[in-house]
């Protein structure tokens, strides 16, 4: 069957752990990928402009879903979709990272449609404000949660080597949210009922790509539901361990030596 659709996570799957990719390989798929009418998907959690930035100097003609599934972007940046978060749930998570002061790397950041917001008291946790910074647009220091102004895609926090045990507390709780981790510490809260599988589920429909006709890489347990969707799934050979065992495809090599371009040329145009 022909592949139509190809999604891929970015850090630690598309992007080496130098934040790059070989370019010369990119341009080869892109070029492949015209010629068979496939659309090439970016499926992460990073924020739009963070994305465009890792893309500066190649053609950037990819349609984007950000934020973890909470936002859907055309290749010529049309917004397809955005889903809030409920704000009845900030005050709860604000409070039980209080209660982890000591594990926090980053405090906790709420991405926006245009800015990000961090409260000052979460401002000083572990790495500081500067890590959040290198990471969030126009991140915005509040006194307090009503100072948010737009609504909200995403909230994260880096909970290193607390990921799991922090989920199932949450989990507990019954917020409205939907939670899960990219690895590394990385902790995301989205809308429920909202996730990068849902995301392609709802652009296969737009586009009349059926799951079948998908393919899509990741490494971490943040791209589970995109994974379980499509109909040829690849995981990396440094992907979560918990991924592994699920009868996923495993790319040809690791993202440091740009398993998912070469898997892609190779395997799937």
């Amino acid at each position: 069957m022909t592949i139509k659709l190809i999604a891929t996570d970015l850090d630690a799957t598309f992007l080496n752990d130098e934040k790059a990719f070989d370019h010369t390989l990119y341009a080869q798929m892109v070029e492949r990928a015209e010629k068979q009418g496939t659309t090439f998907v970016v499926a992460t959690g990073n924020h739009p402009d963070k994305v465009a930035h890792y893309f500066s100097g190649v053609k950037q003609d990819y349609t984007l879903i950000a934020n973890n599934g909470a936002e859907v972007v055309t290749a010529d940046g049309r917004v397809l979709a955005t889903y809030a978060i409920d704000p009845a749930s900030f005050a709860p998570v604000v409070r039980q990272i209080e209660g982890l002061t000591d594990r926090v790397q980053m405090g906790l950041v709420f991405t926006g449609t245009d800015k990000a917001f961090m409260l000052r008291s979460q401002a000083d946790l572990g790495l500081g404000i500067d890590k959040a910074a290198s990471y969030f647009k126009s991140l915005t220091l509040i006194d307090d949660l009503s100072e948010i102004d737009e609504p909200i895609l995403k909230m994260t926090v880096n909970l290193p080597e607390y990921e799991l045990p922090f989920i199932k507390q949450i989990d507990e709780m019954a917020l409205p949210v939907h939670v899960t981790t990219s690895g590394y510490g990385a902790i995301d809260f989205v809308a429920p009922n909202v996730n990068k599988g849902v995301a392609l589920a709802d652009l296969g429909k737009r586009l009349v790509i059926k799951k079948e006709e998908m393919a899509a890489f990741g490494d971490g347990l943040n791209d589970l539901e995109m994974l379980r969707y499509v109909g040829h799934p690849y995981i990396m050979p440094n992907a979560d361990p918990l991924l592994f065992g699920q009868s996923f495809h495993q790319a040809l090599t690791d993202n440091n030596h740009d398993g998912v371009l070469k898997t892609i040329l190779q395997k799937l145009l």
